[in-house]
């Protein structure tokens, strides 16, 4: 079996890679005439100590290129990923050669676990080559939350989403975008500033003078359309109040407002934006807290829908709070809506709502911190717990409960 059919047609998604690598590779064979290039002999170095540099290896490959040792110099490159991470440009590399021999597949499965936006969007290209169109829009969504003006990502989004769909698709009511202005209504709180807009409504930061304290005002931008989207967000806090749970503290229907408890520290969002890494590192801190509140959810069958840095609340490092319930449902019913970016394949696909549709969005929220952060040991790991959270659902954890048993057995866990 080649090094191909091992690593990307058998190897179980998600698959943990070992970290440290033999201080020296085994030798290599010399004995067949004619001798190897040095070419091959350099990449068959990568991942031990004293092996090429990123920028070597990708020179290596390139000089064997479209020459009868090319498929050598891919089998090699391959069985160093079974050491070890490779860089994404190498990794982009061997995949544009895969193109060149006919074989997307393949090179889609090597782009696997990439994050940067020219691998995203690579892949994302190959799999709707391959028919995978759900997948194909899931990936461009992760380009577009990350960068929005990316070149080609909006154009390629509404065409395959029309593909997928049969129609134009329709704005998420739910994205982070506000599309109606909002305005204060008849509350018993003062309105301070304005602190975040959406699709559904605005937050405001408003004083409660009778009780002397702060709360987050959100007021809905149609409160008669969204009157049963506002109940759930209310009922459904509510029902999970906890530990790691937004507190609801006072709603009015008729008004379409509801009150919310206060977190000054701010949304994951905000401090992946302001680049507050001290307070998203360890990422084990939140992460583990994190997971604990979605499984709360998800002994009940009840699924968020709607996981994302801008509805992960810190009050502080290790104390994470999942806010925003509003387009949450039952498992098995159908979707209310969503963001771009965090939405499943599956649930792109049309599938009704499962609890691991929430589980790729834990994945989705620890990618975009890891890849703001240094490398470390930490980042690897969750790194590939990323990837696995986002895998095809059938392989990734079925549910958060799942999902928490397997960052209890981290080395990171706390």
């Amino acid at each position: 079996m080649s090094f191909w059919s091992r690593l990307l047609g058998k190897a179980p998604s998600g698959s943990p890679t070992p970290q440290t690598a033999p201080r020296e590779p085994p030798d290599v064979e010399r004995s067949a005439e004619p001798a190897l290039p040095d070419a091959l002999v350099l990449l068959s170095r990568i991942g031990y100590a004293g092996g090429p540099t990123e920028q070597q290896a990708i020179a290596a490959l390139q000089s064997v290129a479209h020459t009868h040792h090319e498929a050598a110099a891919l089998d090699t490159v391959t069985a160093a990923m079974l050491r070890g991470p490779l860089p994404e440009s190498l990794r982009m590399s061997c995949a544009d050669l895969l193109v060149d021999r006919g074989e997307p597949e393949a090179a889609a499965r090597l782009l696997a676990g990439a994050s940067s936006l020219p691998a995203l969007m690579l892949r994302a290209d190959l799999l709707r080559d391959c028919g995978d169109v759900a997948q194909a829009v899931s990936l461009i969504e992760r380009v577009l939350a990350r960068d929005i003006d990316a070149p080609g990502a909006r154009e390629r989004h509404l065409r395959w989403s029309r593909e997928l769909s049969g129609t134009t698709p329709s704005p998420s009511r739910s994205h982070d975008e506000t599309i109606a202005v909002p305005t204060a209504r008849q509350s018993p709180f003062r309105i301070m500033r304005e602190l975040a807009r959406g699709g559904a409504g605005t937050v405001y930061l408003a004083r409660d003078d009778l009780l002397d304290r702060h709360v987050a005002l959100k007021v809905y931008h149609r409160p008669r359309e969204d009157a049963a989207q506002l109940r759930r967000e209310a009922t459904s806090a509510v029902r999970f109040a906890g530990r790691g749970i937004v507190r609801v503290l006072d709603v009015d229907y008729e008004q379409g407002w509801i009150a919310l408890e206060w977190i000054e520290a701010g949304s994951l969002r905000e401090l992946i934006n302001a680049q507050r890494f001290q307070m998203l590192t360890p990422i084990s801190r939140w992460a583990l807290p994190l997971a604990e509140a979605l499984a709360v959810l998800h002994r009940e069958r009840w699924v968020h829908a709607d996981v994302k840095p801008a509805n992960v609340l810190l009050r502080s490092a290790d104390d994470p709070v999942l806010g925003d319930f509003g387009i949450g449902v039952p498992a098995g019913s159908a979707s209310l809506g969503g963001s771009t970016g965090f939405l499943s394949p599956e649930r792109l696909a049309g599938r009704a709502l499962d609890t691991t549709d929430d589980v790729y969005g834990f994945g989705r929220i620890v990618e975009e911190v890891v890849a703001r952060l240094p490398p470390s040991a930490e980042c690897r790991w969750f790194g590939e717990l990323a990837e696995r959270c986002m895998a095809d659902d059938s392989t990734r954890p079925r549910d958060a409960v799942a999902l928490l048993a397997y960052l209890q057995s981290s080395p990171h866990a706390s």
